[in-house]
């Protein structure tokens, strides 16, 4: 029998549920493809939020989390560019998917917001505790309420995180 390793930021399924996590917890205005992305990004790589720029106030209410550094956890990553570039085609394939499903409102997506819609929050309310996982809810939180003010405007986020892919 051979034995694979399974990474949650290479998987379909777990991306798609990560974004559903994402939007119904989010509280300001809808995110654009690239700040949705991102913010997947630290969701599911918690720990390279160490290697970001963030401004004192939100860099506080990170360091209280307690987060363990890229050096101090078990998997040994790349760098965030060549992680983030990686996991590219997931996290467009997951998007598509819910776009697919009428879990996002479309009228948004033509102008590069994303929001669920009424059928989207009708499936993360029916999925409950079991949408975010255990440990998750206090990164979810902090991406949600905190770190969504990091690199507002044009090329902020960018600059802010060191991510960009190429064509984007």
């Amino acid at each position: 029998m051979t034995y694979r390793m399974w990474y949650a930021q290479l998987d379909l399924i777990d991306t798609a549920r990560r974004y559903l996590a994402l939007l119904s917890h989010w509280k300001s205005e809808a995110p654009n493809r690239d700040r949705l992305f991102v913010t997947d990004f630290y969701f599911v790589n918690p720990s390279l939020l160490h290697l970001t720029h963030m401004t004192g106030e939100v860099r506080r209410i990170f360091n209280a989390l307690r987060i363990p550094k890229p050096d101090e956890t078990f998997i040994q990553h790349p760098s965030p560019p060549i992680l983030y570039t990686k996991m590219g085609g997931i996290q467009a394939q997951a998007l598509h998917n819910l776009i697919g499903r009428g879990l996002v409102e479309l009228e948004l997506v033509d102008k590069d917001q994303y929001r669920l819609s009424s059928e989207g929050d009708r499936l993360a309310s029916d999925l409950g505790a079991r949408l975010v996982l255990p440990g998750e809810d206090k990164i979810l939180n902090f991406l949600v309420t905190d770190y969504v003010t990091i690199g507002r405007g044009k090329g902020g986020l960018r600059e802010m995180t060191g991510l960009r892919r190429v064509g984007t």
